[in-house]
């Protein structure tokens, strides 16, 4: 039960005493004056809101950073440090900043991360929805993946869906999501152990699947979907209870990935080892076709699984 004795006031802004509590319940994950990183950085931002900001088994907090970390990842870099700005309404309980500020430190520390910079500021009750964060990802360069090329085999490191049917199911009061917890997760782990198992340049490229779904992803590469989808029963019995295809259902841990056909065994195998590449597939290749995502192979319909 959250305590609702103590909120964010409108004269909070500008105090200082939102940053200093947010930089408390960080403690070792929040670092003001970092090492510096060696050689040329790679820089990614994003700004994240979602409805509502605390869910199941997860929040605003472990979104934006998991959000910023991947897509960072997926460029081949590895993120060293993070800076977060937080805007917050003015009412919000103390108690959900502190929750926010917790899963911010437990979702960098997975994922290897320093929080270098935290920065508060708070807006009249009504102009906002509780809170939004913006997280910006700093890392040691790495050279771009080469880019997916037609005969190239595409995996996913995980079941699609999760984090869709969950925030979908709980916004429509449907109960799904109680057995459908979100798959956001921080993936940089996941991505370093890939690269490492598999040729240099065996990787052409790496697509995080997110708002647009597994739809997109395909789109940008080409893909063409001859295998199996993996997708769980239950994502898959509350995606079509919502009217939502399991193509165009948003992920926040799941990773599109495009290697060379011989490194496919031993990508799925590193995949595998990983907690968060369990689920692990493949599910087609790039067929080279401008004009977009290609359907299934044959006239059938795309199997899941």
């Amino acid at each position: 039960m959250v305590d609702r004795t103590e909120q964010v006031a409108l004269s909070d802004d500008g105090t200082g005493r939102l940053t200093a509590l947010m930089e408390d319940v960080l403690a070792d994950a929040y670092a003001p004056q970092p090492a510096a990183l060696p050689g040329p950085l790679a820089i990614r931002t994003d700004s994240c809101t979602v409805d509502p900001p605390f869910f199941g088994n997860g929040d605003i907090g472990r979104l934006a950073v998991c959000h910023t970390v991947n897509g960072l990842a997926a460029t081949g870099a590895e993120p060293r440090l993070l800076t977060l700005a937080v805007v917050v309404e003015a009412g919000l309980p103390l108690a959900l900043l502190r929750r926010t500020a917790a899963s911010v430190r437990d979702s960098a520390r997975e994922a290897g991360v320093t929080v270098t910079a935290v920065d508060t500021r708070v807006v009249r009750a009504g102009e906002l929805d509780r809170l939004t964060l913006s997280v910006t990802a700093l890392g040691a360069a790495a050279p771009p993946p080469p880019g997916a090329r037609p005969g190239d085999r595409i995996l996913l490191t995980g079941p699609v869906g999760d984090h869709a049917a969950h925030i979908l199911s709980l916004r429509a009061g449907l109960g799904y999501e109680h057995h459908v917890p979100s798959d956001c997760a921080p993936l940089p782990g996941l991505l370093s152990a890939l690269r490492t198992a598999v040729p240099p340049d065996a990787v052409r490229a790496v697509l995080p699947v997110t708002d647009g779904g597994l739809a997109e992803a395909l789109h940008r590469i080409d893909g063409r979907v001859d295998g199996v989808i993996p997708v769980r029963y239950e994502t898959q019995v509350a995606l079509e209870a919502l009217g939502v295809d399991v193509l165009d259902a948003a992920c926040a841990g799941v990773c599109c990935v495009v290697v060379t056909p011989e490194a496919v065994g031993s990508a799925l195998t590193a995949l595998r080892s990983h907690r968060y590449g369990r689920g692990a597939a493949l599910i087609g290749e790039v067929a080279g076709v401008t004009g977009g995502a290609q359907g299934p192979a044959g006239d059938g319909p795309v199997r899941l699984r």
